[in-house]
């Protein structure tokens, strides 16, 4: 479980993916999860522009639940934090735990839609 993310500053900050059933709550109805989150996991890699807001949330969701007294504001946390769909994703399946783990179906959706393509996949994308 990833417990901490450098920022591109070079902060460590510490961050905890587990978050409560009051917590998921919370981020749903301010719109930072999906209502769904099975429904949007499953259909993931057929439909990632509907995920995508949700992969980036997920680092500032986690940093919040595991530094609860921030002072740090959302936008002041991702202009401090590079790109990173891949950790992003990390992040997101460590939040949902067991979830994930036990459909393999989902799990293996998600791991394919947040999965780096080769530099050989990304000159064929261009080329076409």
């Amino acid at each position: 479980m990833i417990t901490q993310i450098t920022l591109n500053d070079g902060e460590t900050v510490k961050v905890k993916p587990k978050i409560s059933v009051h917590a998921l709550r919370e981020f749903q109805s301010k719109g930072l999860l999906p209502k769904s989150l099975l429904q949007a996991f499953v259909g993931a890699d057929k439909e990632p522009d509907k995920m995508e807001p949700y992969l980036i949330n997920a680092a500032w969701l986690a940093y919040v639940n595991g530094n609860p007294g921030t002072t740090m504001t959302q936008e002041q946390f991702e202009d401090k934090l590079d790109l990173n769909f891949e950790l992003f994703g990390k992040i997101l399946v460590d939040m949902i735990g067991d979830v994930a783990e036990s459909d393999n179906k989902l799990a293996s959706s998600f791991k394919r839609s947040t999965k780096k393509g080769s530099r050989k996949d990304k000159r064929k994308r261009h080329q076409n």
